[in-house]
């Protein structure tokens, strides 16, 4: 899956003669994913990397949801501020327009930006549309998480994987489960009218609860059922829950990543803004057991 020909491994194949310093943020277990599947390729690719950032060449945010949460922008501007000498990179992500300030930020950045990516063909295109300098490589990419597909660690947890349990794992935020009317509360500073638009035209998002009680309907014949969100949870936990799961029921990307990693059957559910839906057309399609439940 992930060969020279894919942009963003090419891209660090290309700077493969500069030291890398991986800049962390703000997350939870999936963005550990995210981060040791980017520590596993650049290993892979032979790439050095330090844990001080004044003897890099080249600064690297691994990926993620990056451009939804404006205190993840904010570290890219104060890492800008910081390290006005270093070229400054994204690796794949999705990519939202109207939610936060990055466009501008990045057209106004201090620094060279040698490189956006994207994890969805939707994301893709709002990368393109975007009109930054034709100096700025962009590419359609993967989940840096997948990167740890073939990995030491991920063979172990499939090797100690069990089928003890159904499991559901459910957002409780403005991605995923609180009503339209409660997200547009806490967001409207941040909305553009268009956007606001758009969220009055839908009806509230089913709700975790709801979720839940569709995910034991489903799996009411496969055994106890454990509704627990384990993405904010410690990785060796969140790996030892998701292990010994028999069934997975999720609205979390990573937990969905992780699990279909390990073999498990899932059962997707949707978010705000298509998350799920978005990375499994594009990487999972084709060799992930993955089943979208939509009708609830």
């Amino acid at each position: 899956m992930f060969t020279e020909e894919d942009p963003y491994v090419q891209f660090l194949a290309d700077n493969s003669g500069k030291t890398v310093y991986l800049k962390p943020w703000r997350g939870n277990a999936g963005d550990t994913l995210i981060w040791l599947g980017t520590e596993n390729l650049l290993h892979e690719l032979s790439i050095r990397t330090t844990r001080d950032p004044e003897k890099a060449d080249l600064i690297l945010i691994p990926g993620g949801n990056q451009t939804m949460w404006q205190a993840n922008v904010d570290i890219w501007k104060k890492t800008w501020a910081a390290y006005r000498d270093k070229e400054f990179a994204v690796g794949p992500m999705t990519v939202q327009p109207g939610l936060t300030s990055w466009v501008e930020d990045i057209r106004r950045a201090p620094v060279r930006i040698a490189g956006l990516f994207a994890r969805d063909t939707e994301s893709y295109a709002h990368l393109q549309k975007s009109g930054f300098a034709g100096d700025v490589a962009l590419g359609l990419s993967h989940d840096p998480a997948l990167y740890l597909r073939d990995s030491d660690l991920v063979r172990a947890e499939r090797e100690a994987a069990s089928q003890e349990f159904v499991l559901a794992v459910f957002r409780n935020d403005h991605e995923g489960s609180r009503t339209i009317g409660e997200y547009r509360r806490g967001l409207s500073r941040l909305m553009p009218k268009r956007l606001q638009r758009w969220l009055d035209t839908h009806r509230k998002l089913c709700s975790q609860v709801n979720k839940t009680e569709k995910a034991a309907a489903i799996s009411a014949a496969d055994g106890p059922f454990w509704a627990i969100d384990i993405a904010q949870d410690p990785i060796p936990y969140f790996f030892e829950v998701l292990r010994a799961a028999k069934v997975v029921h999720t609205d979390r990307l990573h937990c969905m990543l992780a699990a279909v990693m390990l073999g498990k059957r899932v059962y997707a559910y949707p978010t705000t803004f298509g998350k799920l839906e978005a990375v499994y057309e594009h990487s999972l399609a084709g060799w992930a057991d993955v089943e979208f439940v939509r009708d609830f």
